[in-house]
Order: C-alpha cells, then sequence, then structure tokens
C-alpha cells in the first residue's frame, strides 16, 4: 500500500461530520496502518515516519497553521527530495507573517496596558497573550491583522467581565453594572465602584472606537448590534 495516501486518508477522516461511518472507518483503518508502518519503517524511511508520527499524534486539524507549518519547515529540511528554493521561501513566508504577528501583539499589548485593567485589578485573568494566540489560530494571513487585534480586545474584555460576574462583583454592583451596559451610557457609571468604572471605560472606548472604524471603511453601523451582543453575554 502507499503509506502517503494512507496518510491523507487518514487526515481527511478528521474532516468528517457527525454520522459519517465511511471516515469513521477510514480514520480507525487507517491509523492501524500507519501505527505499523513507523514500527517497521523508522530507519528505512525516517523522514516519512516523522511525518507519520506527528499526524498520530496530533493531527492537522487540530493545530494552528503557523505552529504547524513552523514545524513542518524544521521536518522538510531533512526530506531527501528538499527542494532548496521551496525551502527559502516557506522560510521567507513564515518571518514576513511573524513579523505581522508580532505586530499585532505589539499594538494589542499597548492597547492592555492602556487600559489600566492587568496593572489595578489583581482578580482578573491577564490572559492578553492567550487571547491573541486564539486569534491568530482563527485567521492567521496577513491581511486579516486589524480583525486580529480588535478580537483580541474583545476576548480580553469578555475575560475581564466574565471574572468580573463570576469572581468579584457583590450582587447589587453586578445589577449597576448590567444598567450601565445596557443603556451604554458614560453617565449611568457614576454610581459604580471604581473597579466597574475601569472595566465600563475599557469596554465603552473598544466597542466605540471599532464601531468608528467599520462605519468609516465599510459605511456599517455596528454599535447597536455590539451593544446587543455585550448585553447578552452579561445576562
Amino acid at each position: 500500500m502507499d503509506c502517503k495516501g494512507m496518510l491523507y486518508l487518514y487526515e481527511a477522516s478528521f474532516l468528517s461530520l457527525e454520522g459519517e461511518s465511511t471516515l469513521d472507518a477510514a480514520r480507525t483503518f487507517t491509523r492501524k496502518y500507519l501505527s505499523e508502518y513507523v514500527k517497521l519503517n523508522e530507519s528505512k524511511n525516517p523522514y516519512l515516519s516523522t511525518l507519520v508520527e506527528h499526524a498520530l499524534e496530533f493531527p492537522l486539524r487540530w493545530g494552528m497553521p503557523r505552529m504547524e507549518a513552523r514545524w513542518f519547515i524544521g521536518v522538510y529540511q531533512r526530506s531527501p527530495d528538499m527542494n532548496p528554493l521551496l525551502l527559502d521561501l516557506a522560510k521567507l513566508d513564515f518571518n514576513m507573517v511573524q513579523a505581522m504577528h508580532q505586530e499585532d501583539l505589539k499594538h494589542a499589548s499597548m492597547w492592555w496596558k492602556r487600559t489600566g485593567i492587568g496593572q489595578n485589578l489583581g482578580f482578573i485573568r491577564d490572559r492578553l497573550m492567550e487571547n491573541f494566540l486564539w486569534t491568530t489560530g482563527v485567521l492567521f494571513q496577513p491581511q486579516y491583522g486589524y480583525f486580529r487585534r480588535m478580537a483580541a480586545q474583545v476576548n480580553a474584555l469578555v475575560t475581564t467581565i466574565d471574572d468580573v460576574y463570576d469572581v468579584y462583583g457583590t450582587l447589587d454592583e453586578l445589577e449597576l453594572f448590567t444598567d450601565a451596559i445596557e443603556r451604554w451610557d458614560i453617565n449611568a457609571i457614576e454610581q459604580l465602584p471604581d473597579y466597574m468604572k475601569l472595566c465600563f471605560f475599557a469596554l465603552h472606548n473598544s466597542m466605540n472606537q471599532i464601531a468608528s472604524d467599520i462605519f468609516q471603511e465599510q459605511g456599517i453601523n455596528i454599535l447597536p448590534y455590539s451593544k446587543k451582543a455585550v448585553s447578552l453575554h452579561n445576562s
């Protein structure tokens, strides 16, 4: 049998939907075949065996594309059929996109620092990096830099507000906070404690800025939908 073909079929089986028994059976069959292949050919064909071992441990569908690309670049260097020009292009592409991601992260980090949330609210999960990595996993392509930057902000704010509701806020405070968000009125925060004011200012400013950017670019006012989404999240 063709090991590469079996490997491709194995990877394809992870695209199956619920109830697609044929692909489920293909996964079981190919997994068994590929496991046996590695046992018998690890020394004969180390390059292909490495690809198979990696797929068995971590299929492509389970990984972040850029992290997988970095892994494959390292392995491809040891391929007996390695094309130097293709390898150089892959490295150049990875480094250029990585530089863009670093700029996106720098932008998000500066925004997070400006909010003052991480420095002043010790009870919240300070997980900007995790939130940014999630956005990179969703859309890594260079042209989606704005999405990565704004989605990292939104995810960080959602995490913060979750902690306000689930960890720190009292019932009376949370009722006032919910009312302020639903009214989306900066004057409605006067009755809030200082830590909630900090959260509301960060949320209010960020969502308004995103809405302004999209209106200038697309001519669409997303603010009513953004406010509704935030209100539903907190209900």
